[in-house]
């Protein structure tokens, strides 16, 4: 019986197995976390440009008065070219919704951008076996200005 007690043989294997499972399990996780920061930060990119675009749509309000005018559906036809001249589907596959209008100023055009974020980029071999997906959206804002 003592000699079983004093034998350390194989001690140390379930120790070093289960150390590298929690290590690969924390790597995994970081990994993911990553993944889907990069894929928001890049839907933030789209809305940011999609912004700058809709409020170079400006037409001249002439008839109101001297300033600028934007409507919702010039900033709309502005921020879809934008996303389809980048090609923001290829960018972020994920993309589902494109809301943009002019805020109440007149000046400003506001670009909201929703979509999902793959927590691991799997080939598509492997999408259904882990389609583990994250909801994400983006605003940008982009103001307009005239000066002489």
């Amino acid at each position: 019986m003592r000699r079983r007690l004093a034998a350390e043989d194989g001690q140390t294997t379930p120790l070093v197995i289960g150390m590298t499972v929690i290590v690969l399990a924390l790597v995994l996780v970081m990994f993911a976390a990553t993944w889907v920061n990069v894929q928001a930060r890049q839907l933030q990119s789209l809305a940011d440009g999609a912004a700058a675009s809709g409020a170079e749509a400006v037409a001249f309000a002439l008839d109101t008065g001297p300033g600028l005018a934007l409507t919702d559906a010039e900033a709309r036809q502005a921020v879809n070219e934008y996303l389809a001249a980048v090609g923001a589907t290829e960018t972020v596959p994920g993309l589902a919704g494109v809301h943009a209008h002019v805020a109440p100023d007149d000046t400003t055009v506001v670009v909201t951008l929703t979509g999902t974020a793959d927590v691991l980029p799997l080939p598509p071999a492997f999408a259904d076996v882990l389609p583990a997906r994250v909801p994400i959206s983006a605003e940008g804002s982009s103001r307009t200005s005239l000066q002489r």
